[in-house]
């Protein structure tokens, strides 16, 4: 037996006490009243109804309580009110009331709303199924018996009920099999550790090992640990060995003096003066005029990418070399996505997918993550890649189109807020240009969102991103690595205030896809980072210390 909950919304009171009489009659449908509404149960649905009156109950209950079902009550059952338009705009402003809710994660999706109408007055009742056909309601099931010389009412009210079940059973207790998606963006070293956090928590907090999704997309950044967990890497392992907390792990996420570009100087200096020597034969012949900004835009063609990023690929061959993993998209036991850029096309591609899947999975991390100005583009084959983010943020379409129905989106890349006027004026160029990329890119990703959960209503999509407090944190060097405890400790903690703000609903949609949330372990974990003396990313981990827990989970098979 399915179990469910729904808020029945009848303006006019008599709707609620006509539709129970109307499941009473029914013979297959067993119905027990309540203080509070009603509990309908059929052969293998049984549905508890809360009833509310005005809107501004409704709505309370809605951000308060999570309900599998809305029903609206629009009838005009003729108890005296001249206008059935009263009960119709009270039902389209609970809908828009629910439609503006600033969270978009946390909207009621109205393809799980359906609306009873029906009226003498046929013009009413079509101006009305209009209005919910605009705000893309599930269901419209109107009864007919309201109509004037239509079927015997009884018949009319049974038929009414059961195309109510119908729609019970398609929207509530038909959920097609889907796909459990991790989607990472990028960011730079910070983000990699934001990431880490965040994954951590959601670990913690749900009773399935994060290793066993089935698909993982990652670009730039989110392509390393994305990789790391389709290749069976423990999420504490990840933490302790990318954090350097846990031993003697040799490959390390930090630039040095030998990766700078030196070795593309001769190269780009040969171009220069090429350049530069026809423009002044043009010049000389009259061809062109003479230009000071000309000659500095040629010497700017010296300036290419600050770093080369070879070493980087070598690095993760390396760390997926060892035992119990890979470096072969083929080989893997789960989905891999690496998102990057072709940077002459300008087109997005997905490394892993055809024609894509024999590029090695280093080479694909390396090229996603190719960002401008600082590491140089990947040649594979004859074509030249770089950073993902230049053509997508993190891929959220691509996973559904592919059968996700959960999807969990992690968005380091995010701008800093500030109120006093003036604060980004005073800073660099290079943090001027990161903050406007962040700008660019996070735009986009929220309008792209918007589009996503409103054509998808069928998925569960949440996303994470930085408290707007570490957001500066984040800002100073996106390459730096000496932030890492205190991002990934106030990664964790920010990850756990966002699911006890949306719990009510995340804990009943993860158990539609069989995941139990429990926020106590986490909750534990954020009272001992917070007792502590400073951020200590050991304090996340299993074990004394974190030192024991850091090796251990590396140790163990992952869970297929």
């Amino acid at each position: 037996m399915i179990e469910r909950s729904g808020l029945y919304f009848a303006p006019i009171a008599q709707g609620y006490d006509d539709f129970v009489a109307a499941q009473q009659r029914l013979g297959a449908v067993k119905v027990e009243v309540t203080s509070t509404g009603a509990i309908l149960e059929s052969h293998n649905l049984r549905l508890r109804l809360r009833r509310a009156h005005q809107a501004d109950e409704a709505k309370e209950c809605m951000r308060a309580v999570y309900f599998d079902l809305l029903i609206l009550d629009c009838r005009d059952l003729g108890t005296g009110i001249a206008d059935a338009a009263v009960a119709n705009i009270a039902a389209v402003s609970l809908l828009d009331a629910l439609r503006s809710e600033g969270d978009a994660e946390l909207r009621f999706s109205f393809s799980r709303a359906v609306a009873l109408v029906g009226c003498a007055d046929t013009e009413v009742v079509d101006r009305l199924i209009f209005a919910l056909g605009e705000r893309r309601v599930g269901a419209c099931l109107h009864d007919l018996s309201l109509l004037t010389g239509a079927s015997p009412p009884a018949q009319a009210k049974a038929r009414l009920a059961e195309q109510f079940w119908t729609f019970c059973d398609s929207a509530l207790t038909q959920r097609r099999p889907g796909k459990k998606s991790i989607n990472l963006a990028g960011g730079g070293i910070s983000a990699i550790y934001y990431e880490l956090g965040v994954i951590k928590c959601l670990e913690d907090a749900c009773d399935c090992d994060l290793r066993d999704f089935d698909m993982f997309f990652g670009i730039s950044a989110g392509a390393f640990v994305a990789a790391g967990l389709a290749n069976g890497f423990h999420i504490d392992e990840l933490i302790a060995n990318i954090g350097d907390v846990g031993g003697a792990w040799p490959h390390q996420f930090r630039l040095r003096w030998r990766n700078l570009n030196i070795g593309e100087l001769p190269r780009r200096l040969g171009h220069v003066q090429k350049n530069l020597a026809q423009y002044l034969v043009r010049t000389l012949r009259g061809q062109a005029d003479f230009s000071v900004s000309t000659i500095v835009g040629t010497y700017a063609s010296l300036l290419g990418p600050m770093f080369d990023n070879a070493e980087i690929e070598k690095m993760i061959r390396g760390a997926f070399s060892l035992a119990g993993h890979t470096d072969d998209f083929h080989a893997l036991s789960r989905e891999l996505y690496i998102g990057a850029t072709d940077q002459d096309s300008r087109e997005s591609v997905l490394f892993g997918d055809e024609p894509f899947r024999d590029v090695p999975i280093s080479k694909a991390i390396r090229a996603s993550s190719a960002s401008h100005p600082f590491f140089t583009s990947v040649r594979i084959g004859e074509r030249y890649f770089t950073d993902g983010m230049v053509t997508r943020t993190s891929n959220v379409s691509t996973a559904i189109d592919k059968g996700a129905d959960l999807v969990f989106v992690i968005e380091p890349f995010v701008p800093l807020i500030v109120d006093k006027p003036g604060y980004n004026a005073r800073h660099g160029n290079l943090w001027l240009i990161i903050q406007d990329l962040k700008t660019i890119g996070y735009s986009r990703f929220a309008r792209a969102r918007e589009e996503i959960l409103r054509q998808n209503p069928q998925v569960s999509v949440y996303t994470f991103v930085p408290s707007n407090r570490m957001r500066e944190l984040m800002s100073q060097n996106p390459f730096a690595t000496r932030n890492f405890h205190p991002i990934v400790c106030e990664a964790y903690q920010s990850t756990y205030r966002r699911m006890r703000q949306i719990e009510y609903k995340l804990r009943a949609e993860l158990a539609m896809h069989g995941i139990h949330l429990d926020l106590a372990p986490v909750e534990a974990r954020v009272t001992r980072l917070s007792a502590a003396a400073k951020p200590d990313a050991r304090l996340l981990l299993e074990g004394e210390a974190g030192q024991q827990g850091a090796t251990e989970p590396g140790d163990r098979a992952p869970s297929r």
